[in-house]
Protein backbone atom coordinates (compact mmCIF):
# COMPACT_ATOMS: atom_id res chain seq x y z
CA UNK A 1 0.00 0.00 0.00
CA UNK A 2 1.56 3.37 -0.63
CA UNK A 3 2.48 5.59 1.84
CA UNK A 4 3.45 9.18 2.57
CA UNK A 5 6.46 10.45 4.90
CA UNK A 6 8.17 13.77 4.97
CA UNK A 7 11.22 14.55 3.28
CA UNK A 8 14.49 15.14 4.75
CA UNK A 9 15.05 18.47 3.56
CA UNK A 10 11.93 19.69 3.90
CA UNK A 11 8.41 19.79 4.82
CA UNK A 12 7.56 18.21 1.08
CA UNK A 13 6.07 14.83 1.27
CA UNK A 14 7.20 11.82 -0.53
CA UNK A 15 5.35 8.72 -1.66
CA UNK A 16 6.19 4.89 -1.10
CA UNK A 17 5.47 2.17 -3.53
CA UNK A 18 4.63 -1.18 -2.22
CA UNK A 19 6.72 -4.20 -2.97
CA UNK A 20 3.51 -5.16 -4.90
CA UNK A 21 3.23 -2.49 -7.61
CA UNK A 22 7.02 -2.34 -8.40
CA UNK A 23 7.02 -5.83 -9.25
CA UNK A 24 4.06 -5.46 -11.59
CA UNK A 25 5.85 -2.42 -13.03
CA UNK A 26 9.13 -4.52 -13.75
CA UNK A 27 7.16 -7.21 -15.10
CA UNK A 28 5.18 -5.05 -17.64
CA UNK A 29 8.00 -3.14 -18.69
CA UNK A 30 10.10 -6.67 -19.05
CA UNK A 31 6.69 -7.79 -21.26
CA UNK A 32 7.06 -4.83 -23.39
CA UNK A 33 10.82 -5.35 -23.67
CA UNK A 34 9.42 -9.09 -24.98
CA UNK A 35 7.30 -7.79 -26.64
CA UNK A 36 9.60 -4.49 -28.83
CA UNK A 37 12.28 -6.92 -29.62
CA UNK A 38 11.25 -9.86 -30.32
CA UNK A 39 14.63 -11.57 -29.12
CA UNK A 40 14.33 -14.42 -26.20
CA UNK A 41 18.50 -15.50 -25.84
CA UNK A 42 19.66 -15.26 -22.84
CA UNK A 43 22.06 -11.86 -24.02
CA UNK A 44 18.90 -9.66 -24.78
CA UNK A 45 17.37 -11.14 -22.03
CA UNK A 46 19.84 -10.19 -19.80
CA UNK A 47 19.77 -6.66 -21.51
CA UNK A 48 16.63 -6.48 -21.13
CA UNK A 49 16.04 -7.11 -17.30
CA UNK A 50 19.08 -4.47 -16.80
CA UNK A 51 17.54 -1.79 -18.75
CA UNK A 52 14.04 -2.15 -17.06
CA UNK A 53 16.16 -1.91 -13.40
CA UNK A 54 17.80 1.23 -15.07
CA UNK A 55 14.92 2.50 -16.12
CA UNK A 56 13.08 2.47 -12.84
CA UNK A 57 15.52 3.70 -10.80
CA UNK A 58 15.97 7.01 -12.46
CA UNK A 59 12.42 7.10 -12.28
CA UNK A 60 12.02 6.46 -9.12
CA UNK A 61 12.85 10.18 -7.67
CA UNK A 62 10.03 11.44 -9.83
CA UNK A 63 7.71 9.05 -8.57
CA UNK A 64 8.81 9.55 -5.15
CA UNK A 65 7.40 13.63 -5.80
CA UNK A 66 3.84 14.29 -4.51
CA UNK A 67 2.59 16.76 -6.85
CA UNK A 68 -0.76 17.60 -5.30
CA UNK A 69 -2.31 16.95 -1.87
CA UNK A 70 -3.67 13.41 -1.69
CA UNK A 71 -1.41 12.11 -4.25
CA UNK A 72 -0.78 8.95 -3.93
CA UNK A 73 -0.40 5.29 -6.15
CA UNK A 74 -3.46 4.89 -6.89
CA UNK A 75 -2.84 1.79 -9.33
CA UNK A 76 -1.06 0.65 -5.79
CA UNK A 77 -4.29 -0.33 -4.45
CA UNK A 78 -6.36 -1.32 -7.67
CA UNK A 79 -8.43 -4.57 -8.13
CA UNK A 80 -6.57 -6.49 -10.51
CA UNK A 81 -8.46 -9.17 -11.49
CA UNK A 82 -11.57 -6.35 -12.06
CA UNK A 83 -9.08 -4.57 -14.75
CA UNK A 84 -8.31 -7.79 -16.72
CA UNK A 85 -11.93 -8.11 -16.91
CA UNK A 86 -12.55 -4.57 -18.01
CA UNK A 87 -10.13 -4.96 -21.04
CA UNK A 88 -11.68 -7.19 -22.86
CA UNK A 89 -15.03 -5.51 -22.43
CA UNK A 90 -13.89 -2.17 -23.66
CA UNK A 91 -12.95 -3.72 -26.65
CA UNK A 92 -15.98 -5.53 -27.44
CA UNK A 93 -17.23 -1.95 -26.39
CA UNK A 94 -14.58 -0.14 -28.77
CA UNK A 95 -15.88 -2.87 -31.94
CA UNK A 96 -19.85 -2.05 -30.67
CA UNK A 97 -19.43 1.99 -31.12
CA UNK A 98 -17.14 1.44 -34.74
CA UNK A 99 -20.29 -0.22 -35.90
CA UNK A 100 -23.03 2.23 -34.68
CA UNK A 101 -20.95 4.95 -35.80
CA UNK A 102 -20.24 3.37 -38.72
CA UNK A 103 -24.17 3.17 -39.52
CA UNK A 104 -24.91 6.46 -38.52
CA UNK A 105 -21.88 7.26 -41.84
CA UNK A 106 -23.80 4.97 -44.45
CA UNK A 107 -27.10 5.50 -43.19
CA UNK A 108 -28.78 7.77 -45.93
CA UNK A 109 -30.10 10.48 -43.28
CA UNK A 110 -27.65 10.24 -40.91
CA UNK A 111 -29.46 10.15 -37.90
CA UNK A 112 -26.84 12.02 -35.88
CA UNK A 113 -27.93 14.09 -33.05
CA UNK A 114 -24.83 15.48 -31.45
CA UNK A 115 -25.23 16.47 -27.53
CA UNK A 116 -23.43 17.28 -24.75
CA UNK A 117 -23.25 15.85 -21.69
CA UNK A 118 -22.52 16.95 -18.35
CA UNK A 119 -22.51 14.82 -15.24
CA UNK A 120 -20.58 13.99 -11.71
CA UNK A 121 -18.55 11.32 -10.64
CA UNK A 122 -17.91 9.37 -7.58
CA UNK A 123 -14.81 7.88 -7.91
CA UNK A 124 -12.19 7.47 -5.53
CA UNK A 125 -9.42 8.83 -6.50
CA UNK A 126 -7.73 10.57 -10.28
CA UNK A 127 -6.79 7.39 -11.54
CA UNK A 128 -9.84 6.32 -11.50
CA UNK A 129 -11.68 9.76 -13.74
CA UNK A 130 -8.69 9.38 -16.46
CA UNK A 131 -9.44 5.89 -16.91
CA UNK A 132 -13.11 6.80 -17.49
CA UNK A 133 -12.53 9.56 -19.33
CA UNK A 134 -9.79 8.13 -21.70
CA UNK A 135 -12.48 4.68 -21.78
CA UNK A 136 -14.82 7.38 -23.22
CA UNK A 137 -13.06 8.68 -25.65
CA UNK A 138 -11.52 5.34 -27.16
CA UNK A 139 -15.14 4.60 -27.75
CA UNK A 140 -16.42 5.78 -31.21
CA UNK A 141 -19.17 7.83 -30.68
CA UNK A 142 -18.03 10.11 -27.29
CA UNK A 143 -15.77 11.81 -26.66
CA UNK A 144 -14.26 13.00 -23.05
CA UNK A 145 -13.86 17.19 -23.59
CA UNK A 146 -13.21 17.98 -19.91
CA UNK A 147 -12.56 16.63 -16.72
CA UNK A 148 -12.88 19.64 -13.82
CA UNK A 149 -12.62 17.61 -10.41
CA UNK A 150 -15.61 15.42 -10.12
CA UNK A 151 -17.66 17.26 -12.80
CA UNK A 152 -17.44 15.55 -16.97
CA UNK A 153 -17.95 16.96 -19.87
CA UNK A 154 -18.92 14.55 -23.01
CA UNK A 155 -19.82 15.14 -26.51
CA UNK A 156 -22.10 12.27 -27.96
CA UNK A 157 -22.98 11.76 -31.51
CA UNK A 158 -26.35 10.29 -30.41
CA UNK A 159 -28.89 10.93 -27.66
CA UNK A 160 -28.54 7.17 -27.14
CA UNK A 161 -25.22 6.64 -26.56
CA UNK A 162 -24.92 9.82 -24.12
CA UNK A 163 -28.03 7.86 -22.25
CA UNK A 164 -25.78 4.35 -22.17
CA UNK A 165 -22.72 6.47 -21.33
CA UNK A 166 -24.20 7.75 -17.77
CA UNK A 167 -26.42 5.08 -17.33
CA UNK A 168 -24.70 1.67 -18.61
CA UNK A 169 -21.59 0.09 -16.64
CA UNK A 170 -18.53 1.56 -17.56
CA UNK A 171 -18.45 3.95 -14.65
CA UNK A 172 -19.47 0.87 -12.62
CA UNK A 173 -16.71 -1.18 -14.11
CA UNK A 174 -13.99 1.44 -13.30
CA UNK A 175 -15.03 2.31 -10.13
CA UNK A 176 -14.21 -1.21 -9.61
CA UNK A 177 -10.90 -1.01 -10.55
CA UNK A 178 -10.20 1.04 -7.77
CA UNK A 179 -12.23 -0.26 -5.37
CA UNK A 180 -14.52 2.79 -5.11
CA UNK A 181 -18.76 2.72 -4.95
CA UNK A 182 -20.83 -0.05 -6.67
CA UNK A 183 -23.84 1.85 -7.39
CA UNK A 184 -24.83 5.77 -7.95
CA UNK A 185 -20.97 6.46 -9.41
CA UNK A 186 -23.02 8.69 -11.92
CA UNK A 187 -24.97 11.95 -10.72
CA UNK A 188 -26.29 15.45 -11.54
CA UNK A 189 -26.60 14.46 -15.40
CA UNK A 190 -27.27 17.06 -18.02
CA UNK A 191 -27.63 16.29 -21.84
CA UNK A 192 -27.59 19.45 -23.64
CA UNK A 193 -28.64 19.05 -27.72
CA UNK A 194 -26.41 20.92 -30.52
CA UNK A 195 -27.50 21.64 -33.94
CA UNK A 196 -25.61 19.79 -36.69
CA UNK A 197 -24.27 23.12 -37.84
CA UNK A 198 -22.45 23.84 -34.03
CA UNK A 199 -21.55 20.16 -34.41
CA UNK A 200 -19.70 20.82 -37.50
Amino acid sequence: MATERVGSKGKRLKRLRSKRALVIEGLFLMGLWLHLSGRFDPFHLALGVGSVLLVMWMNAPLKQTQLYSGDTFAWDRANYPALLAYLPWLGWEILLGSIQVAYLVLHPRMPVEPCLVYFRVDLPNLAARVTLGNSITLTPGTVTIRIRGNEFVVHALTRASAESLVHGTMPLRVSRIFNGPREHVVTQVRVVGLDRSSAK
